[in-house]
């Protein structure tokens, strides 16, 4: 596919950046955060579009985007720090088995791994070229990745070596959540969901309620939510055993989606940010500044304190918020 350089990357959907046509450069400016370097004496804006994110505690936050960059903070997002990354590709996901060991997956079949909390990477060999974009970890050893042709691995050592565990069919995963034991779930194209029970070795294609395609999914206990096109999001509370569909007005795209207790946070494409309060059954549409609607929003990572929401999003050419007394604050 030839690709139009003059392409918005700020207006163009999440979904086709992740679809490969993603390395083009965005014309308009971010709602300024600024990073540290601990090696420069200014501080750099963060400008580039951010893929997903996590919350290693209620104060450090890290987030990875395009060009293999990582950032992370230690002061609840309000200042940000760049990490030495081991890649120029695209990282799509990331995913922490405790506060030290991460891992980073993108295009191309790229894996980083950190074991200092996300300060520095080095690369991992997937034994795959075709594009990751999603990873996630039971425990230190134990993961899964997904991404183009139905690709699956799976690693027992913590990476040092992967295991194709891919689909027969050509389908598109964009999103796995590994839950309880040794299940998990992906999501992809068309709304299919598959299961494993078995640490990602086999999987199951499952009765989804959705038929737009899903691109994100989270859990905590037993509960998980799936989002994607069009608004669609989609919830179990018996670990997938029955799914129902939310009630979303929106219609809006969501690419990324995380939950606490009760409370769950989506965001996606022009400006959209979602808030359920009463476990992914219904959602409320948050109100967000005119310019922040003229970008797309990928990452959403949240934590309880004092039984309301803390965390932060970002998105298309950097564009951040962070999230206080579940209110919006935008710097």
């Amino acid at each position: 596919m030839k690709i139009n350089a003059s392409i918005d990357v700020g207006k163009t959907p999440f979904i086709l950046l992740l679809a490969g046509i993603m390395m083009l450069t965005a014309v308009s400016g971010p709602l300024a955060d600024r990073i540290s370097h601990a090696a420069e004496q200014s501080a750099p804006l963060i400008n580039i579009n951010i893929y997903d994110s996590v919350m290693l505690s209620q104060q450090k936050y890290l987030m990875v985007g395009e060009r293999g960059e990582i950032y992370f903070s230690e002061d609840s997002g309000a200042n940000w720090q760049s990490a030495k990354s081991a890649t120029k590709n695209n990282l799509f996901s990331v995913s922490f088995a405790g506060a030290q060991n991460g891992w980073a997956c993108g295009a191309l079949g790229t894996m980083l791994h950190t074991s200092d909390g996300g300060r520095t990477w080095a690369e991992q060999n997937s034994g795959t070229e075709k594009h990751l974009f999603a990873v996630d970890f039971y425990d230190t050893r134990n993961g899964c990745a997904v991404g183009d042709w139905g690709t699956i691995l799976r690693t027992t050592d913590g990476g040092t070596t992967w295991e194709d565990a891919s689909l027969s069919e050509d389908i598109i995963l964009y999103g796995i959540c590994l839950t309880q034991s040794h299940e998990g779930w992906a999501v992809g194209e068309f709304g299919q969901l598959f299961q494993t029970r078995d640490l990602g070795k086999t999987w199951q294609k499952f009765q989804s309620p959705a038929i737009q395609s899903l691109f994100t999914i989270c859990g905590e206990g037993e509960s998980l939510y799936a989002a994607g096109l069009d608004g669609a999001i989609i919830y179990s509370h018996d670990n997938g055993e029955t799914w129902e569909e939310s009630s979303n007005l929106s219609g809006k795209s969501i690419y990324g989606i995380d939950v606490a207790g009760q409370t769950c946070w989506a965001v996606g494409e022009e400006g959209t940010v979602l808030r359920s309060d009463d476990s992914g059954k219904s959602w409320k549409s948050l109100d967000v500044p005119m310019q922040a609607r003229l970008f797309w929003f990928g990452a959403i990572s949240i934590k309880m304190k004092n039984s309301t929401s803390i965390g932060f999003g970002a998105g298309a050419h950097g564009v951040m918020f962070r999230i206080q007394d579940s209110a919006l604050l935008w710097d």
